[in-house]
């Protein structure tokens, strides 16, 4: 039963696409999608196993941003992927750091600037229509100065930049450290956070058979 995707979409029913072509529930299925058309987020359900083979002949099947996954199954499987891409989402920045500081004149004063957020990883949309997101910076981190009796200027404490997202297929960055700068006595340093990992390309990659395995960026999970 051929069956083609030739419009980008957002999660298909391979299944239910079959079945209103006449698919009997158990014979083969063989889907393509058409070169250009994107793919969000493709889960295989409700399909036998070795009944289903997959052409990717210049499409991409991508999972959304921050480390969304691109195929999840639990069915035996097939894919030709010449041509084609098929990457997990990219991994959300790490969070920075910030130094924990006090006034060197009275220890009931202390500053701490937060540190920024990681930036949002690359991949599709997470709803709506099917749009690819680019990597994103992290945010700048805040910043407090002491306060409370002073014999001169007293310190400021910056909280880091949050770390970069990561490109489709890869990990986001640790963000960046924090600092302080001025007349302080340091308590504490905490360190900015790594980075996430990028998503799966496949969930369930020993099930898959790969005719061809094209272009896949990220990570699988058996």
């Amino acid at each position: 039963m051929p069956i083609t995707i030739a419009a980008t979409v957002r999660s298909p029913n391979i299944a239910a696409l079959a079945r209103a072509r006449g698919w009997n529930g158990y014979g083969q299925i063989i889907c393509t999608i058409n070169p250009g058309v994107d793919v969000a987020t493709l889960s295989i359900s409700g399909i036998p196993h070795d009944c289903l083979t997959l052409l990717n002949h210049g499409g991409r099947i991508g999972g959304v941003l921050n480390g969304g996954t691109a195929i999840y199954t639990r069915t035996r499987i097939r894919i030709d992927n010449t041509g084609g891409t098929i990457f997990g989402g990219g991994g959300f920045g790490g969070g920075g750091g910030s130094y924990l500081i006090q006034n060197p004149n009275s220890s009931s004063y202390r500053a701490s600037g937060n540190g920024g957020s990681g930036g949002n990883g690359a991949g599709f949309s997470s709803s709506g229509v099917v749009t690819m997101s680019n990597a994103q910076s992290g945010s700048s981190g805040s910043s407090q100065q002491l306060s409370g009796p002073s014999t001169g200027s007293l310190g400021t404490s910056y909280g880091g930049r949050g770390g970069y997202g990561g490109s489709i297929g890869q990990a986001g960055t640790i963000g960046f450290d924090g600092s302080a700068s001025g007349n302080y006595t340091l308590i504490q340093v905490y360190q900015p956070s790594q980075g996430q990992p990028a998503g799966l390309y496949v969930d369930g990659a020993s099930l898959v058979t790969w005719i061809v395995e094209g272009t896949r960026l990220g990570n699988a999970a058996n």
